[in-house]
């Protein structure tokens, strides 16, 4: 357990009193208990912020690395951290709450104020050539005013250190570095070992390593070098380590210093820059960097982003957070894959996730193909053939068995959006050895289930993993896809018959396992416990068990009632996990339950940044100091999950019909408000829409498809919390069953009639957030009192 977190000043840390300190290991409070922070955290400027420590990222479109911004604002990169201090002493600078360009571009801003003087920051990165495999620079801006009636001296510094105190280590928000690995897409991170005895020079605006920049600071004739923060100002511009141990790696140096006398309301701009990876002084990337402005590569970078953004699918709804965490989860991921030679690698993020799984990317690189991307989509496909080994199985994490699941119904849905026979061809060969790796490993096992294992991650147990079959079953059902597509006739036979033959055993099997659950699908098939993981896909991404099966209804229910702070649990109910739940809100879609999903997307983006990035959380703790410690955000497989849940929610497909606005919030249905989908990619072909909330009694439906494949039919949701009146389709009145309506394919302009119905709940993410800080305030109250919070 964390007990002390003292970085950020005047925080306050409630932990267990000294005596329970003394008789109770530090690791074993960390497993029993949950520390809570102060509250008043939620309290300060800007927007809300779950984390009490997030990290943040500023990099490019497939460039090898990026740069983490660390919790207080700095740039952490392989090679260093870039700080800054204000005053007279210095006072490293930590500002927890950011926010992001437009809302959702990767460019940080925050701001603070001390004594007077408000401090802007905007930090970016570019590739001075604008390829990903150019120079990476960062840039920074800051903009110092005095807001005083009275001159004040402005005090501002910057310096580099290797490491912060613990860095690798849970408290400290940091990624390891310098790793290299045996192949491509394992865990890897540019960098340089420390060295103590490194030696510092500075140029005439830049500080030196070695022969090497690492980083320029702006000219200003206010501004001094120094060593450390305690030395001597060096006039010889020689920074040479003192005794024979050398400087230890937390020490800052090249302290560059700016004495600013500044008149009321008078405003300085300073720029700094910063390549990721060092560069040799006097060389060409060293004059290149030179030469380069933040004013010019700042909105070449803005239009970079806005481009690859009005290309794609866009869901406007009448919440800024919704909008902008859907445009900034594309961003994270874009920033996490990878260009390698001629691979594309799809990682997690480019920290501690810097690697590639299976699981993670097929759910990415499906989430490219149903937001307009398919070129992007199809380049992170096609790195997976890398991942199938000489039996046919597809493994980039030993022990799990479902990756072979994964890509094959991947591949099957990258084909259903593009119609790519090319694509088709090229990928059969690897399918067929795929399936016939899934039969020879059911024929020999004795439930002739996929075989029993050992995941490790996910599940936890040893056994047969329910997941794994049920990927299988996904697996499968893509192979019959292709080879339909491909005419081979015999494949899809075969394919089909596995399918239908491991679908029947796996049923069977469910029946009696489930028969000791009350119809709850464990995540094991051998009786053994286990994490909630693949047990809940029964009914997404493939509708694999009967969509009103009292199996189903019953898994829902139990891991809903695991549910802490609104979402999911993980490791007994001890972590939460965010991107968990969304599974759960997929299955709610298919079997109607409008409240849950739109209540599972709240509480989602509830666990978020004030960037909108998440961390896989499970490192938090249910109702307790909100820090995710080693695990950093941005969270790529979240990010996507979330893009396709919010998706999902506006256009989906069910078997031959095509599903819109399955789930809505009663925030988005106000008079004068407007729901707009834009070049969203089906399996039917692209498809646009709004829906324009005319009155309290009225709404407008237009719907503009480009279908290559018609739909049977087009199914409009209608919302749980309106009374629907009347329904008219191109001027026919249409048949209201439930709360649907099924209309012809063709179908253009739709008139609503309707009316909020008494005591319809009002559900908003702002909403979300306010209820979220008042209990956790009155469980930190309880907390301080009587050291264990109460459930409510």
């Amino acid at each position: 357990m964390k007990i002390l977190k003292n970085y950020q000043p005047g925080r306050r840390v409630y932990a267990f009193g000294a005596c329970l300190a003394l008789l109770v290991s530090f690791s074993t409070l960390r497993l029993y208990a949950a520390q809570m922070i102060d509250p008043a955290i939620d309290a300060g400027p800007g927007p809300f912020s779950y984390y009490s420590y997030p990290t943040d990222v500023i990099g490019v479109m497939d460039a090898p690395s990026a740069t983490l911004v660390s919790p207080e604002g700095f740039l952490y990169t392989g090679y260093g951290e870039l700080m800054f201090f204000t005053g007279d002493p210095e006072v490293p600078i930590a500002q927890r709450v950011k926010t992001l360009l437009r809302g959702y571009l990767p460019v940080i801003q925050y701001n603070f104020t001390r004594d007077g003087i408000k401090y802007e920051f905007t930090m970016f990165a570019a590739t001075l050539d604008g390829t990903p495999s150019g120079t990476l620079v960062d840039f920074v801006r800051v903009k110092i005013e005095n807001e005083t009636q009275s001159q004040r001296n402005a005090w501002f510094s910057s310096g580099l250190r290797y490491q912060g105190d613990n860095t690798n280590g849970l408290s400290n928000h940091r990624y390891k570095r310098p790793a290299t690995g045996t192949r491509v897409g394992d865990y890897v991170q540019p960098g340089v070992l420390f060295d103590p005895q490194w030696k510092y020079s500075s140029g005439k605006n830049s500080v030196r390593r070695g022969q090497q920049v690492i980083y320029y600071f702006p000219e200003n004739a206010s501004h001094t070098v120094r060593f450390t923060l305690n030395s001597q100002i060096c006039d010889s511009g020689i920074l040479s380590p003192q005794g024979r141990g050398g400087l230890p790696k937390t020490t800052p140096v090249g302290i560059v210093r700016y004495k600013m006398p500044l008149q009321p309301h008078q405003q300085v701009t300073l720029d700094w820059k910063m390549p990721v990876i060092p560069v040799a002084a006097g060389s060409s990337e060293d004059g290149a960097i030179q030469a380069a402005t933040f004013d010019e590569c700042l909105p070449r970078t803005i239009d970079f982003w806005e481009s690859i953004l009005q290309r794609g699918l866009n869901i406007t709804v009448p919440e800024d957070k919704v909008n902008n965490a859907f445009k900034a989860s594309l961003i994270y991921d874009l920033i996490a894959r990878n260009k390698v030679g001629n691979d594309y690698v799809q990682a997690v993020n480019d920290f501690h996730y810097h690697a590639f799984w299976l699981r993670d990317s097929s759910y990415i690189s499906h989430m490219y193909d149903l937001s307009g991307y398919p070129q992007i989509a199809r380049q992170v496909i096609d790195f997976f053939s890398q991942w199938q080994q000489p039996d046919g199985n597809f493994v980039s994490q030993g022990g799990q068995y479902d990756g072979v699941g994964q890509v094959l119904w991947d591949y099957g849905q990258h084909y259903a959006i593009t119609r790519d026979r090319k694509f088709a061809e090229a990928v059969f060969p690897s399918v067929v050895r795929a399936v016939d790796w899934i039969k020879q490993a059911r024929q020999n096992d004795p439930l002739h289930l996929i075989p029993a294992t050992t995941p490790g991650d996910n599940e936890r147990i040893t056994g047969h993993v329910t997941g794994h079959d049920i990927w299988a079953l996904n697996g499968l059902q893509g192979a019959v896809l292709l080879a339909h597509a491909l005419d081979r006739t015999q494949e899809e036979k075969e394919f089909q018959d596995e399918y239908n033959d491991l679908r029947t055993t796996f049923l069977n099997v469910l029946d009696r396992v489930t028969q000791q659950t009350d119809g709850y699908i464990p995540p094991g098939l051998d009786g053994q416990h286990g994490q909630d993981w693949g047990n809940m896909l029964s009914l997404y991404p493939g509708i694999e068990l009967p969509v009103q099966s009292p199996m189903v209804t019953a898994t829902l229910n139990a891991t809903r009632a695991k549910y802490q702070e609104g979402i999911m649990t993980w490791f007994n109910g001890k972590f939460l996990h965010i991107y968990l739940t969304f599974t759960n809100t997929e299955t709610e879609l298919i079997l109607g339950k409008q409240e849950w999903a739109v209540e599972d997307l709240y509480n989602e983006l509830l666990h978020t940044s004030s960037t909108h990035a998440a961390s896989e959380t499970t490192d938090v703790r249910p109702w307790g100091d909100r820090d995710f410690g080693s695990n950093l955000s941005p969270h790529g497989w979240f990010a996507a999950r979330l893009r396709i849940a919010l998706r999902d929610m506006m256009v989906r497909e069910q078997g031959t019909d095509l599903h819109l606005l399955s789930a809505v919030s009663p925030e988005w249905i106000r008079p004068g408000s407007t729901i707009e989908v834009d070049r969203a990619s089906t399996t039917f072909g692209p498809l646009s829409f709004f829906l324009k909330n005319i009155s309290a009694t009225r709404a407008e439906l237009v719907i503009d498809p480009s279908f290559v494949a018609s739909p049977n039919e087009i199914i409009l949701h209608l919302p749980w919390f309106m009374k629907t009146d009347r329904v008219v389709a191109d001027g026919t009145p249409m048949l209201i069953t439930g709360d649907t309506v099924k209309l012809s394919p063709t179908a253009h302009h739709i008139t609503i009639y309707w009316s909020a119905k008494a005591g319809s709940p009002d559900m908003s993410y702002n909403n979300v957030v306010a209820k979220y800080k008042t209990e956790y305030a009155r469980r930190s109250e309880e907390w301080l009192h009587t050291g264990s919070p109460r459930t409510p």
